[in-house]
C-alpha cells in the first residue's frame, strides 16, 4: 500500500539529519556552515544540537550557539556544511523542547516578546477547520454565533503566525491584541494596493 499511502514530501536538508540525530544522541557539538536568507554570505560556527522539529515542510536544529549565548533555530536546508566534533556538551536538563516551543506558532521563538491573548473572528465554515485542526494547543472557543465564532489563543504573536492567518483570507479577522491587528491591516492595505495598481 506504501504508493497509496502519501506524505508531505520535505524536499531538502535531510542529508544533515541523521548526522545532526547522532550529534545530539552522543552530545557532541556539531561545526555548520550556514547561509541565512538575511545575509550575504555564509558564516561558520559551532552549535550544540537539542532537538530537531519540522515545519511546513522543512527541517530545523534547535541549538545553544557559544558565540551568542543563545538558544537558535537553524533550518536543514540553509546549512551548506556539517561536521561532527569530537568535542561533547552537556545536555541541559531544564531544556524541555515541547516547552520550548510552548508559546509560538512556528519555530520562531522570541523571548522578548510577551504572552498574549489573540482573539480571532473566524467565519462560520472555517471555524469547523479550526475545531479540526487547532492552530495552537491553547485554542478556546469562547464565542459561537449563527455566522462565526470567536476563538482565544495564549501565545506570543510573531511573524509565521501573521502568515498564518494572512493565508486565510478574509474568513478570518484578528481582533486583539490591537498593535498585530493593525499589523495584518498594514499588510491587507498593502496586498489591495499591489493587485489594484495599474500597471
Amino acid at each position: 500500500l506504501k504508493r497509496r499511502i502519501l506524505f508531505e514530501e520535505i524536499p531538502s536538508g535531510r542529508e544533515y539529519l541523521t548526522p545532526i540525530i547522532e550529534a545530539m544522541r552522543d552530545n557532541l557539538m556539531v561545526e555548520i556552515t550556514y547561509q541565512s536568507f538575511w545575509r550575504d554570505e555564509p558564516s561558520t560556527f559551532v552549535v550544540e544540537p537539542y532537538c530537531v522539529k519540522v515545519f511546513r515542510q522543512r527541517w530545523y536544529v534547535v541549538a545553544y550557539n557559544e558565540h551568542y549565548q543563545s538558544v537558535r533555530t537553524y533550518a536543514l536546508d540553509r546549512i551548506q556544511n556539517l561536521i561532527t566534533t569530537e568535542q561533547t556538551f552537556e545536555y541541559p536538563t531544564n531544556f524541555n523542547p515541547q516547552e520550548y516551543f510552548d508559546t509560538c506558532f512556528g519555530v520562531t521563538v522570541n523571548e522578548d516578546s510577551q504572552i498574549e491573548t489573540v482573539r480571532l473572528k473566524v467565519t462560520k465554515d472555517q471555524a469547523n477547520y479550526l475545531r479540526s485542526l487547532p492552530l495552537h494547543y491553547t485554542q478556546r472557543e469562547t464565542e459561537t454565533y449563527n455566522d462565526y465564532c470567536i476563538f482565544e489563543y495564549r501565545l506570543k504573536p510573531s511573524f509565521e503566525l501573521k502568515q498564518e492567518l494572512l493565508r486565510y483570507g478574509q474568513t478570518i479577522e484578528v481582533l486583539a491584541p490591537q498593535s498585530f491587528r493593525d499589523e495584518i491591516a498594514q499588510d491587507a492595505i498593502a496586498m489591495y494596493h499591489k493587485y489594484t495598481a495599474q500597471k
